[in-house]
């Protein structure tokens, strides 16, 4: 009877005995739990990926992302004008009437710093603008640059 009650079963159905019978479902409930685990793991990883994009505007409200107070700068060169004196060019951009200061260094052929100079820029209503300092060094110098500028608070 067994077969014949398989082909009575309409196309599709599940032939296993599980279905048939309630007392295998709840011994399979009773194995493998009815799934209340799934919606709690399913709740936290909601609430891990919310606190992640709460950190993530934090982090960029917080960073400094929206400052306008940006400083850059770009050397344009040097002159010697003696064995320790040179007459250093470098550019600074930054927003107008913005206090500024760089740091103006002078480096040998060993790379090591001969001079250091540090530059209060004045206050100017152009966002870019050219300067030129005089660096007196302790060596001959073979090189020159603006190692950093910032705005002064």
């Amino acid at each position: 009877m067994d077969a014949a009650a398989a082909q009575a079963q309409p196309p599709g159905a599940d032939p296993s005995p599980s279905a048939a019978t309630p007392g295998a479902t709840q011994s399979l409930d009773d194995r493998y739990g009815t799934g209340r685990r799934r919606s709690i793991d399913r709740r936290f990883g909601w609430i891990a990926a919310g606190a992640l994009v709460l950190a993530g505007v934090g982090y960029l409200l917080f960073s400094g992302w929206q400052s306008t107070n940006r400083v850059s700068w770009q050397d344009i060169g040097f002159t010697r004008v003696s064995d320790f004196a040179l007459d250093v060019k470098f550019e600074v951009s930054a927003p107008p009437r913005t206090p500024v200061a760089c740091a103006v260094e002078a480096l040998n052929t060993t790379k090591a710093t001969v001079g250091w100079k540090v530059v209060e820029l004045p206050l100017t209503d152009e966002h870019t603008h050219a300067v030129t300092t005089r660096l007196i060094t302790t060596n001959p110098a073979t090189a020159a640059t603006a190692r950093e500028c910032w705005v002064v608070e």
